[in-house]
């Protein structure tokens, strides 16, 4: 399978360098998105969550011979909440080393902040169907964030951008060869005076 296309930066002609992109807020807004639209519901029971604590990590779009390669590797600290008509409980959970390699990541330390009736119901509902669910969403992570890299519209920029750089180089080169040669000229009229001024100062 073809990795996808990627676009360099200006400095680096045809992407054919090595270059790393910083992608690490583009793919913690598209981490939270995911996780924040995720619901789940057992039996009465609705569990959603509500908030990201902490997210820690990075993520890179590595360009490479006009290919790009993505690598991302975060841990991520989510706040949920369970609740049916007459009861409600909330916790943490952690998501332990999302990475780019495989989308086999952890769910620890999941916990209620008080005991209530549903509090170990929604304790089970993560470690069982929120983990799932959020198997399922992630699985198009690597896609999502690279397509911000190869998107067709951001490459049609990236080309234009190329290009009009590359036209003011040649007028800068252009325009200091001309330069050059005017100083040239220049210099070989004073020489040429200076003979002459030479000449006639000898002959007298």
């Amino acid at each position: 399978m073809a990795k996808p296309q990627g676009a360099g930066s200006i400095w680096n002609p045809n992407s054919w360098h090595w270059e790393e992109k910083n992608y690490t807020t583009i793919a913690r807004q598209l981490i939270e998105q995911k996780i924040k639209a995720i619901k789940v519901e057992s039996g009465d029971i609705i569990l959603t969550n509500i908030e990201l604590k902490s997210i820690s990590g990075d993520a890179q779009v590595n360009i490479r011979k006009g290919k790009q390669v993505l690598v991302y590797d975060f841990d991520i600290e989510v706040e949920w909440r369970g609740s049916n008509e007459s009861d409600e409980a909330e916790g943490t959970y952690k998501i332990k080393d999302l990475n780019s390699l495989d989308n086999d990541f952890e769910l620890i330390h999941i916990n209620s902040r008080s005991k209530t009736k549903i509090s170990d119901k929604c304790k089970d509902m993560v470690k069982r169907d929120m983990h799932m669910k959020l198997k399922e969403s992630f699985k198009t992570l690597m896609q999502e964030i690279g397509q911000f890299e190869s998107d067709p519209e951001k490459l049609k920029k990236d080309q234009e951008a190329r290009k009009h750089a590359e036209e003011q180089i040649k007028q800068a080169k252009e325009q200091n060869g001309e330069l050059k040669e005017r100083i040239f000229q220049e210099q070989k009229l004073k020489e040429m005076k200076m003979k002459q001024e030479f000449t006639q100062v000898s002959s007298q």
